[in-house]
């Protein structure tokens, strides 16, 4: 699967994400790794640990929000694609 659609089923099934929204310059890295050959790589989610939304005032667990993701980077020695969500220090 694409790396956005990776994303999307991630957020949609395990954390109840209506969709998923990228920054333009998520956007970009997903578009530079996929011509680059990564974009068969995993997906691993970085989020705050304080909610399954990105928002760590909603607790329990949220559903019909759309995910944000601020960046996605990639650890290609270690062999996969990390999105930012939300903010992350």
């Amino acid at each position: 699967l694409p790396i956005v659609e990776k994303i999307r089923i991630i957020a949609q099934k395990v954390y109840g994400a209506q969709d998923i929204e990228f920054s333009p310059a998520a956007q970009s890295q997903i578009d530079c790794y996929t011509r680059q050959g990564f974009g068969n790589l995993p997906v691993c989610m970085a989020k705050t640990h304080l909610s399954l939304s990105h928002q760590p005032e909603r607790k329990g667990v949220p559903t019909g929000f759309i995910l944000p993701i601020s960046d996605v980077r990639a650890s290609i020695g270690a062999g996969f694609i990390y999105p930012l969500v939300g903010t992350v220090s």
